[in-house]
């Protein structure tokens, strides 16, 4: 039996970890002041509806949702697709994915916005605070500052875009799954969602285009001429 990942899909992976490592640390070497505010200014206090009274068993639920069937989605898509249509359409997938990190990159460097939990009143950071071990993982991992837009938005569209036939309604409803989580663990701003799911959107039309660019641009190697000595 053929293992679900081979080598080659292992370095496609690692090489999406690697630019998303990058990608992450934009905020932290970002020389610009949180432009919080700005976002605040958009959209008011309106994320703290999604937030009405944290409890324990909701606050349990959404970090299992906000921290891994957030990874379980985006690794099952590249999976199913695949093997339902091929590794083509997996580095599609791929493509896009790696587009909405790199596009996001700049928001992260040059106008960082904090998350809404220690910015709103209303508003409690429960995923960095109320989790327990959880709590040193968060604030050792995240930057607190890389909220617009959001990339659990971005990736997560991304994958339920691509979702093979018959399993778009499980994807979509993981994804729905996962932005209320984000704003109900006190993360993104109303606003970081529909950036984020519009980037997806755009990035996915626009991955043809980048894929046949690459194609094009791609060294291929020197034909050989064998000669008779």
């Amino acid at each position: 039996m053929r293992p679900p990942l081979d080598r080659r899909d292992v370095c496609y992976i690692a090489m999406v970890l690697v630019v998303s490592s990058i990608v992450g640390m934009a905020s932290e070497q970002s020389p610009y002041p949180l432009r919080t505010d700005l976002m605040y200014a958009v959209e008011g206090n309106a994320v703290t509806v999604f937030q009405p009274d944290p409890s324990l068993l909701l606050t349990a639920l959404f970090v299992i949702v906000y921290l891994l069937v957030y990874p379980a989605l985006l690794l099952a898509t590249y999976i199913s697709l695949k093997h339902r249509h091929g590794r083509t359409r997996a580095l599609d997938y791929v493509t896009t994915y790696t587009t909405v990190l790199v596009v996001s990159m700049p928001f992260f460097y040059f106008v960082p916005v904090g998350v809404t939990g220690y910015y709103l009143d209303g508003v409690e950071p429960v995923l960095y605070e109320s989790t327990g071990p959880i709590q040193t993982v968060m604030k050792n991992v995240d930057t607190l500052e890389k909220a617009f837009p959001s990339l659990h938005a971005g990736l997560a569209g991304t994958a339920a875009l691509y979702a093979p036939s018959g399993y778009k309604r499980l994807s979509w409803a993981a994804t729905g799954a996962i932005l209320a989580a984000t704003v109900y663990l006190g993360v993104h701003w109303l606003t970081d969602l529909v950036v984020g799911l519009a980037l997806a959107y755009g990035c996915y039309l626009a991955t043809p285009t980048i894929r046949a660019f690459l194609e094009r641009v791609e060294p291929r190697p020197e034909p050989v001429t064998v000669t008779d000595d």
